[in-house]
């Protein structure tokens, strides 16, 4: 199934951080596409939850400097 999930302020969200999540979510099985917009600091990942499960998700975020208590507002579609 596949699901979405948009976090809409990111505080923790600079180009270091963008560029990490790029660097993991590029190679992580079950990403189907991300986009990071550093302007407004949002997020936006769909991936295939039955290759990758939410949790694996928030971890893989957490270690490249996103961690999900950073985020201000997420929606998970």
């Amino acid at each position: 199934m596949i699901m979405e999930f948009k976090a809409l302020r990111v505080p923790a969200l600079t180009e270091e951080v963008a560029g990490n999540l790029e660097s993991v979510l590029g190679s992580l099985p079950g990403i189907e596409q991300f986009t990071i917009t550093l302007e407004t600091k949002e997020l936006s990942i769909r991936f295939d939850e039955d290759r990758l499960g939410f949790q694996t998700l928030a971890q893989t975020m957490a270690t490249a400097g996103c961690p999900l208590h950073d985020i201000d507002a997420a929606l998970l579609l």
